[in-house]
């Protein structure tokens, strides 16, 4: 079936014609045109002041000033001439490189002024002895611009060299190169091109100097995690064997199994937030709701949630908090968990008969105005009477999965209950930085305690310490909201 058409007025609409392109003998960049357009320009003024200036001083005749006229205009045709060449040969020709193109320009001048003054010397109409003396000095004096400008070139062009040579190092992955600065900085572009080169390749060795530290961590997280997941699954994994092989039958065992089954899964659900609350801080992602509260119920909370621990573990807890501390604007959440990361850690580390003694008080400074004595902080430390931290491990306390040779064989030492034992892969300390610093605070270790941290504890405690000890303090801005 073939469709009818309409019966309205139909327009007809005519092909469009191919355009067509025209390709002129000769094209000169935009760029190069302007360049031209404006050395034209100049050179025509040039030649207008200069006319004015000769004919008023000279009041030369009819007849010199009709020769002055064209001797200037060939002089002008020929100095545009030799720009436009020397424009083109910048522009299109890669013969000689940069050096090339920067000792053209003075080249370039002493040919300019070498022609004008023939043509002068034609006017002058001098004999052809002095003419051909006039031109020996001026090939002299070309010959020397020549390589002069071919000198100083060379100079600039191999410093130009070194910063390529530099950037390709960079390219193949030699972070460690620098350029050799010169000994007496200068203030021109290349010396700051070469300096700010340098920085640049600073800080491109410290990123990737960083990224691989980075990379160096991720892969001892995920084999300290994946130990610390493998172990409590291969128990319950037995234990749930057990129970189904029947080997398991009586009530005592099998509520034993299921209380220890219970234990390991907790266990692994805080690895698994710790591990999501570490991504977070790292990322950026860590949102802050902050809230002004008193420091001293902070504390309360912290000691409450971990007094059953240090019971069993037969570790006395005592806390201290300063007189009128002013209320902390902070995200009493994420503060309880750095404390109650600290507290647990002192735990594991402390051994039995041990104290962990918690302070709070305003952070105080010298300062030569007794005013303002006061800085604008609240210091929280945590101290324990355990046997410290080795002097090659402390720097290292806030990494992720740091592990001291000490904590190696401490972490279990109070109780088989997994619950006492915290999440053993490192992860704890690195969270309580990174909630720390996300409050604009700044958190610190000490070990073995100094004298004043021990006479300081004695005081307090009524006991006496007697092992090195370790002083983890963190700082709360108190106007930070």
């Amino acid at each position: 079936m073939q469709a009818t058409p309409s019966a309205g007025p139909t327009r007809v609409t005519q092909p469009s014609r191919p355009a067509i392109q025209r390709k002129s003998g000769l094209s000169l960049p935009t760029s190069l045109a302007r360049e031209i357009f404006r050395w034209a320009w100049a050179i025509g003024l040039a030649f207008g002041i200069t006319l004015a200036v000769l004919l008023t001083i000279l009041h030369p005749s009819r007849q010199d000033g009709v020769r002055l006229i064209l001797s200037l205009g060939l002089g002008g045709l020929a100095s545009i001439g030799l720009g436009i060449a020397a424009l083109w040969m910048v522009d299109k020709l890669s013969i000689g490189g940069i050096r090339l193109k920067v000792a053209v320009p003075p080249f370039l001048t002493a040919l300019v002024i070498a022609f004008n003054v023939l043509l002068i010397a034609q006017l002058m109409f001098i004999s052809t002895e002095d003419g051909q003396l006039l031109l020996a000095f001026l090939i002299f004096g070309i010959t020397t611009a020549a390589l002069l400008s071919s000198s100083i070139a060379a100079r600039m062009t191999r410093s130009i060299r070194s910063l390529v040579a530099g950037a390709m190092r960079l390219a193949e992955g030699d972070y460690s190169f620098r350029i050799t600065e010169p000994t007496i900085s200068g203030e021109d572009e290349l010396s700051q091109l070469t300096h700010w080169f340098n920085q640049m390749a600073n800080s491109v060795q410290s990123a990737f100097e960083h990224q691989k530290a980075a990379e160096h961590e991720r892969k001892q997280v995920v084999a300290a995690v994946s130990h610390d997941l493998r172990t409590p699954l291969a128990s319950v994994r037995a234990m749930i064997e057990a129970i189904d092989d029947g080997i398991a039958t009586d009530p005592a065992t099998l509520q034993r199994y299921h209380h220890a089954m219970r234990t390991e899964l907790r266990h692994l659900t805080a690895l698994l937030d710790d591990l999501f609350e570490l991504s977070r801080i790292e990322s950026g992602a860590l949102s802050l709701e902050r809230a002004c509260l008193s420091i001293e119920d902070l504390i309360s909370d912290a000691l409450e949630g971990t007094h059953e621990q240090a019971e069993q573990a037969q570790i006395s807890l005592i806390g201290q908090v300063d007189d009128t501390l002013p209320p902390v604007c902070i995200d009493a959440r994420q503060i309880h968990r750095a404390l109650a990361n600290l507290l647990q850690n002192a735990i594991r580390h402390t051994p039995a008969g041990g104290i962990i003694f918690i302070r709070a008080a305003r952070l105080r400074r010298e300062n030569t105005d007794t005013r303002s004595n006061l800085d604008s902080s609240i210091m929280i430390q945590v101290i324990d009477s355990g046997e410290g931290i080795a002097t090659s491990d402390l720097p290292h306390i806030f990494d992720r999965t740091y592990r001291g040779e000490a904590s190696r064989h401490r972490i279990y030492a109070h109780s088989n209950d997994t619950i006492t034992r915290g999440t053993s892969a490192g992860l704890g300390l690195a969270i309580t930085r990174g909630i720390i610093e996300a409050h604009g605070g700044q958190i610190t270790a000490e070990s073995p305690l100094s004298p004043a941290t021990v006479a300081l504890v004695n005081r307090v405690t009524g006991m006496k310490l007697s092992t090195p000890g370790t002083l983890l303090s963190f700082t709360v801005p108190i106007d930070k909201k």
